[in-house]
């Protein structure tokens, strides 16, 4: 039905008007397929799409769920998106809750959502894109941003995703995660304080934790800011699982978000302010310097001092024989869930304030 419409309209407009999205005329599981988005192109309301995006190794495609609440009035155009590592979840209840609410005749604006544009991740309930060719290779789809259109797949479904989907219909990204499998965090957000704006979307939520950090190169998070979007990363709580605490408080986030550029009516909720965020702008991670079975001394939020035990390991016998220390004053921002942990692996990491970084991660 809709790329009847599609069809109509592009009669109707003759030559003088080219619609900028592009129904390929499938349907996945009764969703319109598109190859690019133009919220500009849609009426008020609620839409979904499934995204043609890159080719698999077999000729077929990756399809990424898409949903837009566009509003009655001009506006703000905001990014809601979930599923950037595949084993992260909360973020994808947080996004289909907050699309739940809108009421796109009340609006101003527009709402993109994006729901697992790591379609190899989120398919495997992994972190990583497997890549199939020369007997797999995992790359960090995170890490890979904006992409290129010949590259490999995770490097191309990034070029699609921005050109296709980002690409003049967003103006502000809330890009939500969680820890990896194996690790936890708190509601924590990583934040390049040095974008005024980017520090008022982060203090909108109500974090547990914030630090200023100046990005990571090929993130979701610091692709936007370097193309002049202002971004965030919200890290809400433990992987593979729904933490109904940390869900509330991040949609909490987005709708403060939204309240606060005038997208949809209401009130500022609970906030950084409110909450009494943390905020820091160094973090280090204590590591296993063997492999053992952990047992970790602190819990998340706990303040540390420099010197103090925070976690041990033992062997197979019980005897212990690593015990591991802060290594700076600070709060425990995340810990390992796993009680098995091989060298390298993360056990306790710490969030600290160092003054004489403040102006270099934003004053």
């Amino acid at each position: 039905m809709r790329y009847i419409a599609f069809a109509v309209g592009l009669a109707m407009f003759g030559t003088t008007a080219q619609a900028a999205t592009e129904y390929t005329g499938d349907k996945v599981q009764g969703m319109p397929v598109i190859s690019a988005l133009d919220v500009a192109d849609l009426p008020t309301g609620q839409h979904r799409f499934m995204f043609e995006g890159v080719e698999t190794a077999t000729g077929q495609h990756w399809y990424v769920p898409l949903m837009v609440a566009k509003g009655a009035k001009p506006g703000k155009k905001v990014l809601l998106q979930a599923g950037v590592h595949g084993d992260e979840m909360n973020g994808v209840r947080i996004v289909q809750q907050a699309m739940a609410q809108l009421e796109p005749a009340k609006m101003k604006g527009s709402v993109v959502a994006v729901i697992g544009p790591n379609r190899s991740g989120i398919e495997r309930i992994a972190r990583t894109w497997a890549i199939a060719n020369d007997g797999t290779e995992l790359v960090d789809y995170n890490r890979v941003h904006p992409g290129k259109e010949q590259g490999n797949p995770p490097e191309r479904q990034a070029w699609l995703m921005w050109n296709k989907v980002y690409k003049g219909n967003v103006e502000l990204a809330l890009d939500y995660h969680t820890q990896t499998s194996g690790t936890a965090y708190p509601l924590f957000i990583y934040a390049d304080y040095r974008n005024d704006e980017v520090k008022t979307l982060a203090e909108l939520f109500p974090a547990d934790q914030i630090k200023k950090d100046p990005g990571e190169p090929g993130s979701m998070e610091t692709t936007f800011v370097e193309h002049g979007i202002p971004a965030i990363t919200v890290e809400v709580g433990a992987p593979r699982i729904y933490q109904q605490d940390m869900i509330d408080r991040g949609l909490q986030g987005a709708l403060n978000v939204l309240t606060h550029y005038q997208v949809i009516d209401g009130k500022i909720g609970a906030n950084a302010k409110t909450e009494q965020t943390y905020i820091g702008n160094e973090m280090s991670s204590v590591r296993a310097t063997t492999g053992g079975f952990a047992e970790i001394l602190v819990k998340i939020g706990d303040e540390v001092k420099q010197g103090q035990q925070v976690a041990l390991q033992r062997n197979a016998f019980g005897d212990v024989i690593a015990t591991y220390t802060a290594d700076r004053d600070g709060k425990v921002l995340a810990v390992s869930t796993d009680v098995i942990r091989e060298h390298r692996a993360m056990l306790v990491r710490i969030l600290g304030q160092n003054p004489a970084q403040s102006c270099q991660n934003g004053c």
